[in-house]
């Protein structure tokens, strides 16, 4: 069955399943949600698939903005941009959401012996509450989820929570293996392949070992078997579907639709696009530019293109990770913006911690391309998505909704962990000693995995690839991903040390992270890498870095144990780095 028949089917059926005609105005249950008494297992699963990925990607703003994957603008100081309010939905998202309707799935399938719906709930709820431990520190957990019984659960401390998600990451496992009677009539995640979630977890439990800097339990892990090729990548795959309901993927609308996408990282797309000597293969996937030169604007369009508006912290140089010598890019994706607004090739973005008003430029500022939101591949043309007006002899509309129907059409994926990510890990690891692998073979099948990755889930959704007689617009050759490949090893082979070889692990892993934000954040707090990120545009000194975030304003105003968090430096356990920025 196709994607966008799934996922449609799935939410077509929970709006059948719970409707029902209100009559009774003083009742105290939404008859819209789900309850034990209007649903059965698949329907408590249904709602589990659906809602968790949109939780995932609430989730991953905050924590790709301190990788400087996307921009901050939601103020010029760490302590601006991110303040309690602003975690309410991801931490609401666990407490009312997720958790209470997996254990009522849990309670209802394990009599009924579904064990696939009763695993896959298990490492849903463990991962969820371990995003939060790894972005809070210590949460409410053994006192939780009793309803009136305790309005004001204590928090337990993060190690002890952490304990405990390891050992339903353990029931999980134990739940798959027996004989299930049933199955999920449908799960957008595995098919209900037992063996690809009992994989998972023990992926799952790799990932918190080696938070943990726990040799033994990485080694255990990798023994079980983790992630290790696409077929195997936990993701969600979104519809095509414009209307009743919205089945696209979330980055889709804002882009292709409304044109109120958010600015792109300048420094990120700078990254990929000029830092090395050759343009990273994945640029024209990640971003489609709508205005391929940034040229005649002026300070209401671009606040920017003066060269004496550049900061002066900004003009000092410094090595990067493969060794060479650079400046930070300002203003747009490109580090010679100030000496020719020309040079940054349409890569319109916004530097961190930007936090300008808003001009109007939503028809020039770069969007998201194709993947993973299955928007538009960047073929080079500015006006490929004008259906032929251009080569008709007609003005060309460039970027009109189309009936939802431009690039891809938005039936992309979730990535919530990729084969890629788990290689870049396996490469941390055993650089630091945690297994007798080797971290330079890691690394190298990690780049190679994200980059074909990319490339192959891509060509699923859409044309990709298109391009002019010079070859502008195709598609990475071999050679070019190999050349992409020996530059950075030979990078690593010529590294000082061991932290100069996990700048490069970390610094790989981030530009092979466009979406996934948790990864990147955790791995920061390990390692201290990379180390050269570009800083603040408004201020020299944006603050404190976030090691751990605000707790929400509604669990320290409703709960009167809650403790409160001033200090933005304070440290889970586990943070093993140095100084970050």
């Amino acid at each position: 069955m196709k994607k966008l028949n799934k996922l449609y089917l799935i939410v077509a059926f929970m709006f059948v399943g719970y409707s029902c005609e209100i009559t009774d105005l003083d009742q105290l249950n939404n008859p819209n949600a789900v309850t034990l008494e209007n649903a059965g297992v698949d329907l408590y699963w249904n709602q589990i698939q659906v809602s968790f990925p949109g939780w995932w990607y609430g989730n991953q703003t905050a924590m790709l903005q301190l990788a400087r994957v996307a921009c901050m603008t939601g103020g010029a100081d760490y302590a601006e941009a991110y303040t309690p309010s602003g975690f309410n939905g991801s931490w609401n998202g666990v407490y009312a959401g997720i958790v209470p309707d997996v254990d009522a799935m849990v309670a209802a399938a394990s009599e009924a012996e579904s064990w696939i719906h009763v695993g896959a709930g298990k490492i849903i709820k463990a991962y969820a509450i371990q995003m939060l431990v790894d972005k809070h520190g210590d949460i409410p957990f053994s006192e939780a989820w009793q309803g009136t019984a305790n309005l004001s659960p204590k928090v337990d401390d993060a190690q002890s929570v952490y304990a405990a998600i390891n050992a339903l990451y353990d029931e999980a496992i134990a739940d798959l293996n027996k004989t299930a009677i049933g199955a999920p009539a449908v799960d957008i995640f595995y098919g209900s392949d037992k063996g690809k979630w009992i994989t998972l977890a023990n992926t799952l439990k790799f990932r918190l070992a080696l938070n943990e800097g726990n040799a033994a339990g990485v080694a255990a892990a990798l023994s079980a078997g983790v992630i290790d090729e696409q077929a195997e990548d936990w993701v969600f795959t979104y519809g095509s579907n414009r209307q009743n309901p919205d089945s696209r993927h979330p980055w889709y609308g804002g882009a292709y639709e409304s044109f109120s996408g958010p600015y792109q990282s300048n420094y990120f797309m700078w990254e990929l696009m000029e830092e090395k000597p050759f343009a990273d293969p994945r640029l024209r996937y990640y971003y489609k530019r709508q205005d391929l030169q940034i040229v005649g604007e002026d300070l209401f369009t671009i606040d920017c293109v003066v060269p004496d508006t550049r900061p002066v912290w900004y003009d000092n140089q410094y090595t990067n990770a493969y060794g060479e010598t650079k400046t930070w890019p300002f203003c747009a994706g490109s580090s010679l913006t100030t000496v020719d607004a020309s040079y940054a090739k349409g890569y319109w973005g916004r530097d961190h911690g930007n936090n300008d008003g808003t001009p109007p430029d939503g028809q020039k500022r770069t969007h998201r391309g194709i993947y993973p939101a299955a928007g538009a591949y960047d073929d080079g043309d500015a006006a490929s998505e004008t259906d032929g007006a251009v080569e008709a002899g007609l003005a060309p509309t460039i970027h009109t909704q189309q009936g939802g129907t431009m690039g891809a059409g938005g039936d992309g994926h979730a990535p919530i962990l990729m084969a890629a990510n788990v290689y870049f890990m396996r490469a941390e690891a055993a650089l630091d000693g945690y297994s007798s692998e080797s971290a330079k073979d890691m690394l190298e099948t990690a780049i190679r995995t994200s980059i074909a990755s990319v490339m192959d889930y891509s060509n699923g959704w859409g044309d990709t690839g298109d391009f002019d007689n010079n070859g502008v617009g195709a598609e990475p050759s071999a050679r070019a991903i190999d050349n992409y490949v020996s530059y950075v090893l030979n990078a690593y082979d010529a590294a000082a040390d061991n932290e100069a070889k996990m700048n490069i692990i970390v610094k790989e892993h981030r530009l092979a992270s466009f979406s996934n934000g948790i990864e990147l954040y955790n791995a920061m707090r390990r390692t201290g890498h990379p180390t050269e990120m570009q800083g603040p545009s408004k201020l020299q000194d944006a603050g404190t870095f976030p090691r751990l975030f605000p707790y929400p304003s509604d669990f320290t105003q409703l709960n009167a144990n809650a403790p409160v968090r001033t200090d933005l430096g304070e440290k889970i356990y586990w943070d093993r780095a140095g100084a970050l920025n």
